[in-house]
């Protein structure tokens, strides 16, 4: 039941970002507040999907709309600078499930068809006041026109994607490409909501000093680029410099205080001793005037990211500027353009790129996409999520937690059948934890565990739950762990402590297993009643678990051995399993 009264978090933050954006802008109808609600959310979502998707202003966004009687299923029209008209149909769904019911589905489409056909008459005024406006723009040889199903569900069945395809085919005979139609979902709303809220790309002028360039297959450029210019790009826009890198700067290590010692001692050998910058950039322009000789360049980045020399850079900025006036330095930097390039050039380039140097499993996971959605849905839920390691991060707390801590929770909460193999890595080498093909042995039981843990149906709200799970669940057995042994323990047996201190991560496993519907709950924040559920489920499995581990005593091991060992794990949790049953049934 739970899973079912949980929102996506993504609904609840869209649902923030509509009320800051539009609440003084947008009235909702309706005979009731509920009603008043829904209309307006659905409204505010067909203005949301124009400011960011269309680049129409908040203003023109609101203005777009002609919802209300006779808008034959149009909710809003907009005319863009471009002379593409956007067509809009907009639903609110609370449950952030489902899909728009096929009757307002097929008015849409018949709404849209006598549009087109120039049937205006047959629509509100709202709309026939901009009849010029659309004559003008359908008139212009470049109009193209966006038909955009806007609903906060799901995927839409194929009976409404049917709907659409009679659309585009009968009006994309004779004009290719006129029509095309669209549907966001609730996912795709959420990804617009991300980009409107990530950084603008950085764009630079670089000079590079007897550079070098590749044209096939990719184009690249190379060269000397002086320290200086680095520190300036680092002051202005910070980590997000190295955003596509897979490691911020690490601080004090023995390798960047070496750097550093280089930079203030004998500068002009650091070009030598450095192996340099990689940046990736969207496209990268030489400059004019130009020099034949190559001797010196000036170039024009745009959407420029490190990639490789974090470490380098952030050495480097840990002077001022003006230290490399009276100090010049220079560095090798490779800016390779991902213009023409396949769409996973950039990732094979980054992966490839940090293979050559001492870099964890951990680390790749800043490649993957997916982490970066679940980070910024979390940051706008206040929520910080760790996916890069750097000198500056935060400490784990209430509102932060990490790839590297949540990966041994996710990895209790497999119950597929290789669930030891699991539990296991996750007390002994969580690092296995984030094994991928390629990157172990084809034999390893674990070359697939980074994808199995972050797979695609992982939720960010999800993530945070089972975060907030496993601390409450591993600090109660540690709680239980300190307490004395009892007087009445039969000798020979294994003591409960020492148990209980090697047995935290099986029974996470096993709370994830029996207590679910804490897991699925619908809230982003445990609830003070739901910790106490955990609490004493954790009472109830350390105790019979110490009884089912002493009541065997041909172990031969320590607890710790015990514990660690994929076999006797899984002897370990059918007997707490038949236990658990059979007090059930008594």
């Amino acid at each position: 039941m739970a899973a079912n009264l949980a929102r996506p978090l993504e609904l609840d933050l869209l649902c923030r970002k509509l009320d800051n954006d539009f609440s003084t802008l947008i009235v909702g109808t309706g005979t009731d507040d509920n009603a008043r609600r829904s209309n307006f959310l659905s409204k505010a979502v067909a203005a949301f999907v124009l400011h960011e998707a269309a680049g129409a202003s908040i203003a023109d966004a609101v203005a777009a709309s002609i919802d209300g009687g006779a808008d034959h299923g149009i909710d809003s029209v907009f005319i863009a600078a471009d002379h593409t008209i956007w067509l809009i149909q907009s639903k609110y769904i609370d449950s952030g499930t489902g899909e728009p019911v096929l009757g307002d589905v097929s008015k849409f489409r018949d709404g849209v068809a006598d549009l087109l056909h120039g049937k205006m008459e047959r629509f509100n005024n709202a709309l026939q006041n901009r009849q010029a406006a659309l004559t003008n723009a359908l008139n212009n040889e470049v109009c193209k026109i966006e038909v955009v199903l806007a609903h906060t569900g799901g995927a839409i069945h194929d009976d409404r994607r049917h709907i659409f395809g009679d659309l585009e085919r009968g009006f994309n005979g004779t004009n290719p490409g006129f029509v095309r139609c669209r549907a966001f979902g609730l996912a795709s709303l959420h990804d617009l909501h991300l980009d409107g809220a990530s950084a603008d790309p950085i764009d630079a002028e670089i000079e590079l000093k007897d550079f070098g360039y590749a044209n096939t297959p990719y184009r690249a450029f190379y060269g000397r680029m002086n320290v200086k210019r680095l520190v300036e790009l680092w002051n202005d826009h910070q980590e997000q410099l190295v955003d596509r890198n897979i490691r911020r700067f690490k601080g004090a290590t023995t390798v960047n205080a070496g750097l550093r010692e280089t930079l203030k001692t004998e500068a002009e050998h650091f070009f030598y001793y450095n192996n340099g910058v990689t940046f990736l950039c969207h496209a990268i322009a030489e400059q004019h005037p130009r020099d034949a000789n190559r001797q010196a360049g000036k170039f024009r980045v745009r959407g420029m990211s490190i990639i490789n020399g974090a470490q380098t850079v952030g050495a480097i900025a840990q002077e001022p500027v003006a230290h490399y006036d009276e100090h010049p330095a220079e560095v090798l930097a490779t800016f390779v353009c991902l213009e023409n390039a396949p769409d996973d050039f950039g990732d094979r380039v980054t992966q490839s790129r940090n293979r050559q140097n001492a870099v964890d499993l951990e680390d790749f996971a800043a490649l993957d996409e997916r982490q970066s959605n679940w980070q910024n849905t979390l940051r706008m839920a206040g929520i910080a999520y760790l996916v890069k390691q750097g000198e500056d991060d935060p400490p784990l707390s209430d509102t932060c937690f990490s790839a590297r801590e949540i990966a041994p929770y996710l990895a209790c909460a497999i119950t597929t059948n290789d669930w030891p193999d699991y539990v296991v890595a996750a007390k002994t080498d969580k690092k296995k934890l984030f094994g991928r093909e390629g990157f172990v042995s084809s034999k390893d039981p674990m070359r697939q565990a980074y994808s199995t843990l972050f797979a695609d149906s992982l939720t960010a709200r999800r993530m945070w739950r089972i975060v907030q799970v496993g601390r409450v669940v591993l600090n109660a057995v540690k709680g239980r762990s300190a307490e004395p042994d009892p007087a009445n323990q039969l000798p020979g047996t294994l003591p409960a402590r020492e148990i209980l201190t090697n047995a935290g991560w099986l029974i996470l496993h096993v709370v994830f297993i029996r207590q679910k519907a804490v897991t699925d709950g619908a809230g982003l924040v445990l609830t003070d009643a739901e910790k106490q559920t955990l609490s004493r489920e954790v009472d109830l499995l350390a105790e019979k678990l110490v009884v089912v581990v002493q009541a065997n005593q041909n172990w031969g091991k320590q607890a710790r051995a015990l514990f660690e060992n994929k076999a006797d794990c899984r002897t370990v949790k059918a007997s707490l399993m038949a236990a658990l049953a059979q007090q059930n049934q008594g």
